[in-house]
């Protein structure tokens, strides 16, 4: 049996999890991805994926790493509490994607988590590509093009006069 403590951290972390998996996988696959297909990933067996998924457990530090480097979220997203900000943009991003993927019309200036430009600016937030990165599946790409295509991405900000993104936990 599960201290309680564990216990509670599973059940966030598996509900976390099914939502990533539901909202972010790639574009060319049109579909979430398999526990066969997560297992590969983060070199862990389909029954151990499947008690993540349960909330039967919790992963090691490593294994957690590369979860939340698949899905393209900073590892604390899975263990914070839901009125955290970092959860709350995440959130809102997958909404996003969700609203996207069904082709239901939302204004590019609704989609924003946070700062940035709101819906009454009428300009596209900043965190808009961090969204079309998640939705193009870009957690496909190995850690160390992720690294490159963010510095390219903050020195574009940079250059624009925007503020560079937030550095993710990989």
């Amino acid at each position: 049996m599960q201290p309680p403590e564990q216990g509670g951290a599973a059940e966030r972390f598996a509900q976390r999890f099914n939502r990533l998996n539901e909202s972010i996988y790639p574009a060319t696959q049109a579909r979430p991805y398999t526990e066969q297909e997560i297992a590969d990933q983060i070199q862990m067996s389909v029954s151990q994926v499947n008690n993540l998924r349960n909330g039967r457990s919790v992963p090691r530090g490593d294994r957690a790493m590369r979860l939340a480097a698949l899905y393209g979220v900073r590892l604390d997203y899975f263990f914070l509490p839901d009125d955290a900000e970092y959860v709350r943009e995440v959130e809102q991003h997958l909404l996003a994607i969700d609203v996207e993927r069904r082709g239901l019309p939302q204004m590019r200036a609704n989609r924003t988590a946070g700062s940035g430009g709101g819906a009454a600016s009428g300009a596209e937030s900043p965190l808009d590509d961090e969204v079309r990165h998640i939705a193009e599946g870009l957690a496909e790409l190995p850690s160390e093009f992720r690294d490159v295509v963010g510095t390219l991405v903050d020195t574009l900000r940079e250059r624009m006069g925007l503020q560079p993104r937030g550095r993710r936990s990989r």
